[in-house]
């Protein structure tokens, strides 16, 4: 939905989180873009896909749907252009708390999981980190129903942004595909596809599956930029934050998960 100045709100959820809902009462605030596909181009402007929305008419049968045009719903009318302006996901549940900034690293990996083509972009990570901040961060809504925090959504349009976090790129090969060789003994990375690193968190692509690293994870994965002994990564580990009675088993409990989660090999 977008506002006669032609600032879009993007709300963006799997299904069932209630975008059809939200769209249909906002847009008869705001003009109507899409209910289905945000089209967004490397200027942030949003291209109109003004479908016809899939709306419940009768509450006894939830699962039947039927297609509604935006004239027969009486939605507003988009303005001649818009550009990308608030990014809110919609976290539907028992609480209503309403709307919350979301970290930036959080907000990436559930905007990827409701994106299609995403890899075929050069730095897709950073492209998505570049388009949040350009938004003034991104904003969660916590609510159990819509109706009661329209007012907010609209309004976000005009509350300030939030400046930009401090961030790092790490950029993995163009194709997605490191060199394979290997250290005897050694950890090494498995390929990644892109990589941005805020102060406590990283989000790392491997092929088209996003994660989120914190804490322990975030370090080891750094300090194998080169492949590394057990050992080694422990004294790094040390080196950072100091000695720890446990932490050979913390470190090597780490190092598994990764391992099993597809983000490191281990030694040969």
């Amino acid at each position: 939905m977008a506002d006669e100045e032609g600032r879009a709100l993007v709300v963006i959820g799997p299904s069932g989180s209630g975008k059809t809902t939200a769209v249909q009462l906002l847009a008869r605030r705001l003009g109507y873009l899409s209910d289905e596909t945000t089209s967004v181009d490397d200027t942030l402007a949003v291209h109109p896909h003004p479908k016809p929305l899939s709306v419940i008419t009768d509450s006894d049968a939830p699962l039947l749907k039927h297609s509604l045009s935006p004239d027969d719903l009486d939605l507003l009318r988009p303005p001649p252009s818009a550009r990308l302006h608030r990014i809110v996901l919609l976290h539907r549940g028992d609480t209503d708390r309403g709307l919350l900034p979301l970290a930036p690293a959080r907000a990436i990996a559930e905007i990827v999981a409701q994106t299609s083509s995403l890899v075929r972009l050069e730095h897709p990570v950073r492209r998505l980190a570049d388009t949040i901040d350009a938004c003034g961060g991104a904003w969660a809504l916590d609510y159990s129903e819509v109706e009661h925090w329209l007012d907010d959504l609209v309004a976000l349009l005009d509350v300030e942004g939030r400046p930009p976090l401090p961030r790092r790129h790490h950029p993995g090969s163009g194709d997605g595909v490191a060199d394979g060789s290997r250290t005897p003994g050694a950890w090494t990375r498995v390929p990644w596809r892109d990589a941005i690193e805020y102060d406590d968190e990283l989000v790392l692509m491997i092929d088209s599956r996003v994660h989120v690293l914190a804490g322990l994870g975030v370090v080891l994965w750094l300090a194998l930029e080169a492949p590394l002994t057990t050992d080694r990564l422990v004294a790094e580990v040390q080196e950072l934050w100091g000695a720890h009675p446990d932490a050979v088993a913390l470190v090597g409990d780490a190092l598994r998960l990764m391992a099993t989660e597809g983000l490191l090999r281990p030694p040969a």
